[in-house]
């Protein structure tokens, strides 16, 4: 190996701060948006001393026209082709025919203001997809490098601010880094459609830099640079590769001599091989370069040792702004931020030989292949209702009438404060604890990912009356007469006692409320488009909560570039979120006052007086919900001017500890999502991983997911979540009994129906309930409890059992959403499964109820009669020996045999 260091003369104040290549050129670009041009075979030969570097010299150079702003340096190069494709915090640029001075163009692509500033710029060249990140607003341009128009738009929360991206050598995943040490893997295809893919909680520490990072050729490994999750002995930070083909689990960790954090992570494009003589054998490897962000050192390291090939310790006095490999592997050039260029020239015999390019196309083709995202299709007024995820950002995600929507909100944590009484036990006050998480699982191709209006909650209030009363902890006295308190454990928050001007009246927003939730963050501006209608806009700009500076409520056209102004309110209160439903919209402020708009600015209704703060706000078609911070639940229908149902609330499904306590606080789950289908039934699902939805009819909570079916039902992993832990799935769980009749093409294509559809309302609220067991790390214990359990005496049929729980329960709630499609195809499931496990009795009443003492026709189940769901489940069960004396009685009086005869 051989090294030569360049510098390179510059204009006082100018930099070099990105590489990029294009066949045998290196192409360098400066922070004033100087572009320079050299020969990669020229910097090689003079690295050999074949070539005299007095005869070294620039091939091409030439500014951008106009130059980047001094404020705005550029920061990044992109190439394809005959074009350039230059990015600035401000700017992206396009350079066409660059190489030909006469006949060179160039194109602004793109352009935002401050605050808005641009993170990172990315290419795909398979799919010629540029990818730019922006914050902001927080989001992910994806534009066509051919044709330089925007074909899509990732839009994230608030809170996640993107750093960096890596693109896939195989074109399949964009992995996002974001600022709240939070990384992003998407799937996307040519057409910028795309899906949330998992949503990983490594803990790296990202810090306002450019960095550069890729994948290795086979792109089997994602680097997760200053990774503190996977701490080295020193206490330093270290970059960890993890899979993508085995749940992202660390399969190597690199520990960097260098005391700084990385900031340049590139893998060489090639994959290399050495062969062992005396063993006969051959060894693949990649070759990634690093370099920190304080100190000037190179290393490269070898990825089946991890150690360092070679250590370049302080080979320059300033930080390293980039590093790019040659095609051929053998090359690696690198930038100083005081204007040096390296070559790190290679011989073959010191890397290995080089594999052809098949080869690392074959290896790319052993990776996890995702399924082809669904193209989007105009949907026709009869499709069954579906689940359409809500996005509050400034471009919205198109959805139809007929679809329910369904929107997240932001991580909240749930407490209940118990006040002991005697012999009794009530159940007060819940508040938000700061250090619980939970974060939006990973969501299906038709759930687009979303961020609530607001996603930082403050705390409730921790005031309690002071003439509480309370039950005093147990003393014991010493020999000294010292008196010590028996508990002995870390003290909690202390309560806040409040002085009441009359202790009888009771303020349930502060003393005596069952529930405290969080409350929205009272944030300076943010805007909103509805899902049903992008190029609407509703912008919040929020004053001083008074008369003199009075908030700002403005619905804008995007139509045109104009923006042009639909109606505008001003209001002396602080709005706190905002929603819409099919012909209104509607914004909440601090103090739990509701506003409501049609598109014209025309109030539908006198504004709602709660008297509380509004922890939840959802709509959707007629149908407007709220959650205050005490708990209540209100759902109106606004075109009927009504409520839905009598106010409840959501204490019911909280599981409060009812656990005797000498303190008033008392932990309960949290609240992850709270939603509304476009028939205005509430869903919520909690930390446990349970999921509920509000019958109006019978005005109480039902259960929709259980974590206990996740243990025991056959069923349950229908709607094809991930693998947990990279082993098991948790319909592998247990000792499970085999289908024998799975071999009837009817039933077994009614499995996969209801296993495919993504859409679907239980798959959504069941997949988080398998998120939300597989981050509080019980799946693993899964296989040997339910191992444990059926080998007990007692319990040989509790999969059985459980099995039944879960299917009757599906099948119940489908009902209740009108999920008909589901309905009727579980149906003939659970039927054959009764069937199957010789539950003679309860087939008998499933059918009983069907026949409808022989009304087969008058009433539907959803959109098929009777007759047809009674006829479907006799033929699947026509082979089913041990139950032919009750379906061939069934089949008689419908006349299915003679037909068939």
């Amino acid at each position: 190996m051989r090294l030569l260091k360049y510098p390179i003369e510059l204009y006082e104040g100018e930099c070099l701060t990105s590489m990029t290549s294009i066949k045998d050129k290196l192409i360098i670009l400066t922070n004033l948006g100087r572009i320079i041009v050299w020969l990669q075979q020229h910097l090689v030969d003079a690295t050999f001393d074949k070539m005299s570097i007095k005869e070294l010299h620039i091939n091409t150079a030439f500014h951008l026209n106009p130059n980047i702003d001094q404020n705005d340096e550029a920061c990044f190069i992109i190439s394809q082709n005959d074009k350039l494709f230059v990015g600035s915090e401000q700017k992206l640029i396009e350079i066409s025919n660059w190489e030909q001075p006469n006949s060179k163009k160039q194109a602004t692509i793109y352009s935002c203001s401050r605050p808005s500033i641009i993170t990172d710029i990315k290419l795909d060249p398979r799919k010629s997809i540029i990818f730019v990140l922006c914050s902001n607003p927080n989001r992910v341009l994806l534009f066509d490098s051919c044709t330089s128009i925007k074909i899509s738009m990732i839009s994230l929360d608030d809170t996640v601010k993107p750093i960096t991206c890596i693109i896939d050598p195989s074109s399949q995943i964009l992995t996002i880094f974001a600022y709240n040490r939070t990384i992003l893997i998407y799937q996307y295809n040519e057409q910028g459609e795309y899906k949330l893919l998992n949503e990983l909680k490594q803990v790296v520490q990202m810090k306002p830099l450019h960095y550069k990072i890729s994948m290795p050729p086979q792109a089997d490994l994602i680097p997760v640079i200053n990774s503190v999750k996977n701490i080295s002995a020193t206490g330093t930070t270290t970059t960890v590769l993890l899979n993508r083909n085995d749940s992202y689990k660390v399969t190597a960790t690199i520990v960097s001599p260098a005391s700084s954090s990385c900031k340049v992570l590139q893998y060489s494009p090639v994959l290399y091989e050495k062969s062992n003589i005396k063993k006969g054998t051959k060894t693949k490897y990649n070759l990634l370069a690093t370099s920190g962000s304080a100190v000037g050192s190179i290393l490269v390291w070898n990825s089946k040792r991890m150690k360092p090939l070679f250590n370049a310790i302080q080979v320059s006095e300033s930080p390293i702004n980039d590093m790019l490999w040659s095609d051929h592997g053998l090359t690696l050039f690198a930038i100083s931020n005081d204007n040096i260029l390296f070559t790190f020239a290679f011989l073959p015999t010191d890397l290995g030989h080089v594999l052809p390019t098949d080869e690392v196309l074959e290896l790319q083709k052993l990776n996890k292949q995702l399924p082809p995202l669904p193209t989007k299709k105009p949907s026709s007024v009869n499709e069954k209702s579906s689940v359409t995820i809500e996005q509050n950002t400034d471009s919205g995600i198109t959805s139809d009438k007929n679809k329910t929507k369904i929107k997240i909100p932001s991580e909240t944590t749930v407490t209940v404060k118990s006040n002991i009484k005697g012999n009794g036990i009530s159940l007060n006050d819940a508040s938000v604890l700061d250090d619980q998480s939970v974060k939006d699982p990973p969501l299906p191709p038709t759930i687009k990912r979303i961020q609530s209006t607001s996603m930082e909650f403050n705390p409730p209030s921790y005031g309690v009356p002071k003439d509480l009363k309370r039950k005093p902890k147990p003393q014991v006295t010493t020999g000294l007469d010292q008196t010590v308190l028996s508990n002995k454990k870390q003290k909690k928050k202390e309560l806040e006692p409040i002085d009441f001007l009359d202790t009888g009246l009771l303020l349930p927003n502060v003393s005596f409320s069952r529930i405290r939730l969080a409350t929205p963050k009272i944030r300076l501006s943010f805007t909103y488009s509805p899902p049903a209608n992008d190029k609407l806009e509703l912008s919040i700009k929020n004053g001083s909560g008074n008369e003199q500076v009075p908030t700002k409520i403005i619905l804008r056209s995007r139509l045109s570039d104009d923006n042009n102004q639909l109606f505008q309110d001003l209001i002396p209160k602080f709005v706190t979120m905002c929603t819409a439903g099919s012909f209104f919209w509607a914004c909440c402020t601090e103090d739990g006052v509701i506003y409501v708009y049609n598109d014209s600015g025309k109030r539908l209704l006198p504004p709602l007086i709660l008297g509380v703060s509004i922890s939840f706000l959802e709509a959707a078609n007629d149908y407007l919900s709220c959650v205050t911070s005490l708990g209540e639940m209100y759902c109106w229908n606004v075109r009927e001017e009504k409520l839905n149902f009598p106010t409840n609330s959501v204490f019911p499904i909280l599981n409060p500890s009812l656990r005797y306590s000498d303190d008033i606080l008392t932990r309960a789950e949290n609240i992850t999502m709270f939603a509304l289908s476009n028939n205005g039934v509430p869903l919520v699902t909690l930390s446990n991983g349970d999921g509920f939805m509000f019958d109006k009819n019978m005005e109480t909570w039902l259960l929709i997911s259980d974590s206990w079916w996740a243990y025991g039902s056959q069923y349950w992993d229908m709607n094809n979540t991930s693998k947990i832990n990279g082993k098991i799935k948790l319909s592998e769980v247990g000792n499970q009994s085999k289908d024998h009749y799975w071999n009837l093409d009817n039933v077994q294509e009614l499995v996969e129906s209801v296993k495919d559809d993504t859409s679907n309302i239980i798959n959504y609220i069941e997949r988080k309930t398998n998120d939300e067991l597989n981050r509080k790390n019980c799946i693993k214990n899964l296989q040997q409890f339910a191992r444990a359990l059926l080998m007990k005496e007692g319990f040989e049929n509790m999969e059985e059992i459980v099995t039944l729980a879960h299917l009757e329960n599906r099948l119940l709630v489908s009902f209740r959403l009108q999920e008909t499609r589901e309905y009727s195809n579980l149906m003939i499931v659970y039927c054959v499964r009764l069937a199957e496990m010789g539950y003679v009795d309860r087939l008998d009443d499933v059918l009983q109820w069907l026949y409808n003492d022989g009304d087969l026709e008058s009433t539907l189940l959803g959109t098929l009669s009777r007759k047809t769901i009674l006829k479907d489940i006799l033929m699947a069960c026509a082979n089913i020996r041990q139950v032919q004396r009750v379906t061939t009685n069934y089949a008689n009086i419908l006349e299915i045999i003679k037909d068939v005869i």
